[in-house]
């Protein structure tokens, strides 16, 4: 007699209402005007002055890598990252500590935190040149493959959340979500709405 074993397939644990470790991430409009050398003292700064949210620790320079981030501020709720991923350069929060709300709440306290620093170095008087972000462009990462696997039924479940965010941020204005395709890869989901505005113009409606 033969035994034979039939596979199953995997329980499926996506549970994006739990999940917390989000990152969000806003690009320059002009990455030539901003260098990660430029960084380390601004972050170092705020360090000093206490600029910004959470318990700042240090700041680790990885400019030498080609993609990737650059220049971390490390802190215990999360980090501030100078980040080049995907080949663009931009300013990314990447949260490491549970925050309290329901997943929209948190998206909410991402982006106030994020655009928040982000206002920080585009007013900065000491960095070389006028650094700016877009304010139709921002990138959310999942950092938790367990619970947010990279699959479209995860974007299609945690899509009513980042809606939500999105519609604040833009006042209305409809945005398009593009996933990263490579299952490999962390849910990835890149947000664009034709609506131009400013970081100030949308740091104020969070």
């Amino acid at each position: 007699m033969t035994n034979s074993t039939v596979a199953t397939a995997p329980p499926d644990t996506t549970d994006v209402a739990n999940v917390q470790r989000l990152a969000v991430k806003i690009f320059l409009d002009d990455e030539s005007v901003l260098r990660p050398a430029d960084v380390i003292p601004v972050f170092h700064r705020w360090i000093q002055t206490r600029a910004v949210d959470g318990l700042l620790i240090d700041v680790a320079d990885y400019s030498h890598m080609a993609t990737g981030p650059c220049v971390l501020l490390a802190a215990h709720e999360g980090h501030y990252v100078l980040d080049r991923s995907g080949g663009r350069l931009g300013l990314q929060y990447a949260r490491r500590q549970p925050l309290d709300g329901a997943l929209p709440e948190r998206l909410a306290s991402l982006g106030r935190i994020l655009l928040g620093a982000g206002r920080l170095l585009e007013t900065d008087t000491l960095l070389p040149g006028p650094v700016r972000f877009r304010g139709n462009e921002l990138e959310c990462v999942a950092n938790d493959r367990l619970l947010a696997p990279n699959r479209a039924e995860t974007l299609t479940a945690i899509r009513p959340a980042l809606d939500a965010f999105l519609t604040t941020l833009s006042g209305g204005a409809v945005w398009t979500l593009t996933r990263e395709a490579d299952p490999r890869a962390r849910l990835e989901v890149l947000a664009r709405t034709p609506a131009a505005a400013t970081l100030e113009t949308i740091a104020a409606r969070l």
